[in-house]
């Protein structure tokens, strides 16, 4: 069951705020109470935009700020990153959000206008206009540097490359603010989206280019994942009086593409909601929003909190589960109970499979494929097509991980998987494995704790084996 760390909203600056190690280890330690509480641990991060909180127009020395920031969050993301996935940035998705945006140079590339063009109701508002309103001044500007217009994202995008740099080849599309990466052992692709064009100091729509959808649905026609999930930044409902949402429309195409699950950020409070489309028949896409994890107070909204999704994926149950969880005054993750999830701290939504991907295996036929390359000597491809978690086979599951951890003579995990042995034959290789690695003492400790696990014959001779092996190093 593939398992998502959904974060955003970050908001790095040098106003009051929690730092990086506080943060941290807020969401480690609340890492200890998953397995408790039934949500499985996370084998992907997400990062669905606004990493900095950026500058005003009139910051004296916004380039420098803007560097510290992305310092800052590079610094922290870097260890997040460690810490959950084992350091590998392609189990990182991340995607820039309008905080993102640099506002100086988006203005050293306008000039003012004497007067307001006709029309600029509707303009002022589109991405790929040149017009834009100051409501401050009540003035229309004109954007005249297509160049210095453009490098107001450049930051970010600097960023995101050098995240990146140790893969090859680079999961990011050039040209077209994307980044795809393909998880063939969860049947996940995951395809990152800038929902930023035409975004500015004076324009705050939501708005992904229209090329990069179209890249899109090229890059999904070459994936045999059977899950397709879209990440952006902004949200994609909003009330009369704002405009810095996303249109749903573009979510309609998304599902047309072939995806099932998008998950966004923005809002800095929690949601998930099917959106539909009829193409005739009815398919939809699971929509999942996080809250901010790190925004300061002041931008938090009425009653939330800071917050991050974990989100499982079951393609065979066909459901998504968003599980919230929010920080305390004391400064502690744990549940959140919200009113829009009935008072729970998750949320199910339904995972239509659509038409536009490929069927995927079912459990059986994975655990058949995984128990054939076993038996080959193909242990790496034998984890890799295990089932991420099936509660009605995990005795066959962790007999085949066994068998794979043994082929590849990957002792330390050998001996997480058998702690504590299940049975006899684990726990003679548990020992047997504690002994190979030298670790006489821990062997000698632990046997005792087996003994209800083993008859005594075979207890002696292990007590035996041990007292040996250790006169002998």
């Amino acid at each position: 069951m593939p398992t998502l760390l959904h974060i955003s909203d970050l908001h790095r600056t040098s106003t009051p705020r929690l730092d990086n190690d506080e943060l941290l280890s807020a969401i480690l330690s609340d890492a200890k109470r998953w397995e408790e509480e039934g949500i499985p641990y996370p084998e992907a991060i997400i990062v669905s935009g606004d990493l900095i909180q950026g500058t005003s127009v009139d910051h004296p020395n916004p380039d420098s700020e803007i560097a510290r920031q992305y310092a800052e969050v590079g610094a922290f993301l870097e260890q997040l990153t460690y810490e959950v996935v084992d350091a590998d940035p392609s189990r990182v998705i991340i995607v820039p959000g309008n905080h993102d945006v640099h506002w100086s140079r988006a203005l050293q590339a306008m000039s003012p206008l004497e007067t307001s063009p006709e029309g600029i109701n509707v303009k002022a508002f589109e991405a790929n206009s040149t017009i834009r309103w100051n409501w401050k001044e009540r003035k229309a500007y004109e954007i005249v540097d297509r160049d210095a217009y453009e490098s107001r994202l450049e930051h970010f995008r600097l960023f995101q490359s050098n995240f990146y740099a140790s893969l090859d080849p680079s999961p990011l599309v050039q040209n077209n603010d994307i980044v795809r990466i393909e998880y063939p052992s969860l049947g996940l692709v995951v395809v990152g989206f800038a929902s930023w064009h035409g975004n500015d100091c004076f324009c705050h729509i939501g708005e992904i280019d229209s090329k990069a959808l179209a890249t899109a649905r090229e890059l999904l026609q070459e994936s045999q994942a059977p899950v397709a999930i879209a990440v952006w930044h902004h949200g994609v409902v909003g009330g009369p009086r704002a405009h810095d949402y996303m249109d749903v429309r573009i979510v309609h195409r998304l599902i047309d593409f072939g995806f099932s699950v998008g998950l966004h950020g923005h809002h800095h409070y929690a949601g998930a909601a099917p959106f539909e489309l009829r193409l005739p028949n009815l398919t939809s896409m699971a929509v999942i929003g996080a809250g901010s994890l790190a925004v300061g107070d002041r931008e938090l909204p009425m009653g939330e909190r800071r917050q991050f999704n974990i989100v499982e994926i079951d393609p065979d149950s066909e459901t998504v589960t968003t599980h919230v969880r929010a920080m305390s005054s004391s400064g502690v993750f744990t549940g959140s109970h919200r009113d829009d999830f009935g008072g729970n701290t998750s949320v199910t939504l339904p995972l239509r499979h659509s038409p536009a991907r490929p069927k995927g295996p079912t459990v059986i036929q994975r655990l058949d494929d995984a128990m054939t390359a076993a038996t080959l000597g193909l242990h790496e491809e034998a984890l890799n097509l295990l089932p991420s978690n099936s509660p009605d086979h995990q005795h066959l599951i962790r007999q085949i991980k066994i068998t794979a951890l043994e082929g590849l003579e990957r002792q330390e995990d050998l001996l997480r998987l058998l702690d504590p042995p299940q049975s006899q034959e684990e726990a003679v290789k548990f020992i047997s494995v504690l002994l190979d690695r030298g670790r006489f003492d821990d062997a000698e400790a632990r046997l005792p704790a087996m003994s209800h696990l083993i008859d005594q014959a075979v207890f002696r001779e292990l007590a035996g084996i041990i007292a040996t092996r250790r006169a002998m190093s």
